[in-house]
């Protein structure tokens, strides 16, 4: 089974679903509780906008990840990634990219 970015913490997991087991559980869903709506992170209407002003480009196949450069796979799920001080927008990226980037922030 594949591996895939746990929504939760980032880490790769081949759990089926979204989260590993540590974020699925009620540890987890209080560390989510302590986060903040997606609103509170940045993920507001005008994130969603610019999202899907890059959606049909980046399902071309033919889009850069804003921190590896490597291409993003038209079947591959993305992130529009922040700049490392939250105050913009990078570009789309790879989901692991767009984790790393934001673990590394939060150690």
């Amino acid at each position: 089974m594949p591996q895939r970015p746990c929504l939760g913490c980032g880490r790769l997991t081949s759990r089926r679903g979204s989260r590993c087991s540590d974020c699925a559980s009620a540890k987890g869903k209080a560390r989510d509780a302590r986060r903040g709506s997606r609103q509170a992170r940045g993920y507001d209407a005008v994130h969603d906008a610019l999202r899907e002003q890059w959606r049909p480009k980046v399902e071309t196949g033919r889009v850069r990840c804003a921190r590896c450069g490597e291409l993003i796979p038209a079947d591959q799920a993305w992130a529009l990634d922040h700049t490392d001080d939250r105050t913009g927008y990078l570009g789309p990226s790879h989901t692991t990219c767009n984790a790393a980037a934001g673990g590394r922030a939060a150690h």
